[in-house]
């Protein structure tokens, strides 16, 4: 494969047809050229997507979760939408990219939209300035007045997607279909309304909490992406005026730059803990709250 890259299919089915090869080939020499050090990149396409991106997650030198199993990880997100590919960071300064072979059939400039952005995620992981984590590689304490992990993680892994994407709509490789609009923000909001119908049905705390916090992870992404977007003027200011939880966030990621500038740890973590803060906001307007108790336990609230 090119530029050293180590590329493999891992399909059910035996064989690639040369028209799709020769595809996946030239997108594939794109994101090698993103790369610093290919050498230390695995690309696996495969069509048993949740299957090998959980075999991998499991392996992650940083994880949010250490009690999750490689059975346990779901590529479908809180409202319906797909992850179609993962970077994963391993152990031994390695990475890989794991990509659901369904994207073809979304045509070329998805194919490129989506490679090239977790390419910036190997870029972030090897310059060393991903935010994913970041607060263990500093010397953090958790403001626990404000915030609790869980803003924190959410925090960080949105500040990653926010650069990587800055980056893909800074060099012309956009594709429309794969930027975020408000009527996303209404679709993820419409999981925060369910979770709460099912709370008042149930009274079960544990799976608000875990559906409460799956839907602000996947809200906090939803802005990431569009302010991305916003910042380099893919999309117009007026086109998310309907969507007030963008101006929770967007102050806070616009200054950023993308993955060619490396970020000192300080102004990542920094940055971070702002971003919770705001998260925090965030779910209480829906209806919720994450917060510790006085004497540290760990509360869920539907209000």
């Amino acid at each position: 494969m090119p530029n050293g890259i180590d590329a493999t299919f891992r399909l059910t089915r035996p064989g690639v047809p040369a028209g799709q090869a020769a595809t996946w080939q030239t997108v594939l020499t794109e994101f090698a050229a993103e790369i610093p050090d290919p050498e230390r990149v695995e690309v696996i396409i495969t069509d048993e997507f949740e299957k090998v991106a959980g075999e991998y997650r499991v392996q992650a030198v940083d994880q949010s979760n250490e009690s999750e199993t490689a059975e346990q990880y779901r590529a479908s997100r809180s409202d319906g939408a797909r992850a179609a590919a993962l970077t994963v960071r391993l152990p031994h300064d390695k990475d890989v990219v794991v990509v659901g072979s369904p994207l073809y059939a979304h045509g070329v400039r998805s194919m490129r939209h989506t490679l090239l952005h977790e390419a910036q995620h190997v870029r972030l992981n090897q310059h060393g300035d991903t935010a994913h984590a970041v607060h263990r590689r500093t010397s953090f304490t958790l403001p626990s007045d404000d915030i609790t992990w869980e803003y924190l993680w959410i925090a960080e892994s949105s500040i990653d997607e926010f650069r990587c994407e800055r980056t893909v709509h800074e060099r012309g490789w956009t594709d429309p279909s794969n930027t975020n609009s408000p009527q996303d923000v209404d679709g993820v909001e419409a999981t925060f309304h369910a979770t709460r119908a099912q709370y008042r049905r149930n009274q079960n705390v544990r799976a608000a909490y875990e559906n409460g916090i799956a839907s602000l992870e996947r809200l906090a992404t939803v802005l990431a992406y569009g302010a991305a977007g916003l910042a380099t003027g893919v999309v117009t200011a007026e086109s998310w005026a309907e969507a007030p939880a963008m101006g929770r966030v967007l102050d806070v990621l616009e200054e950023l730059p993308g993955t060619s500038v490396v970020v000192p740890r300080e102004t990542l973590i920094d940055t971070a803990v702002q971003l919770a803060k705001r998260l925090r906001r965030l779910l209480q307007e829906q209806g919720f709250d994450c917060y510790f108790l006085d004497d540290g336990t760990l509360w869920f609230e539907v209000r």
